[in-house]
């Protein structure tokens, strides 16, 4: 059987900016990817290679928080892993504070 439906660029769209609503920044990025190989229109290129560009620093942003939690404050990863034992972590203070000064020099350093 053969389907009918045809999948255009504004329809990777549109689910490129629920993967993105949903933080899931590489899913994102590849959907806005495919709509750019789907439309020849400049103007909406322009707007989806902005996604992929938002998703790539988005995606940056998540593996320097990650490193931080890792080296600071001893947790492994931020994903959910839907476990308390796993998801909360008992920190000090000063290990907090320091994690959170990296954070904002890394935000403040950005380009």
């Amino acid at each position: 059987m053969t389907s009918n439906i045809s999948t255009n660029h504004l329809d990777y769209a549109d689910a490129a900016e629920a993967a993105e609503r949903g933080s899931a920044w590489a899913q994102a990025s590849a959907l806005w990817q495919m709509a750019i190989d789907l439309c020849d229109d400049p103007t909406h290129n322009a707007t989806y290679q902005a996604g992929i560009d938002r998703c790539d620093a988005a995606a940056a942003v998540d593996r320097e928080l990650a490193s931080i939690a890792k080296r600071i404050l001893q947790i492994p990863t931020l994903e959910t892993r839907k476990s308390d034992q796993l998801d909360f972590h008992e920190v000090a203070v000063w290990s907090l504070k320091e994690a959170l000064r990296l954070a904002f020099r890394l935000h403040r350093d950005a380009p």
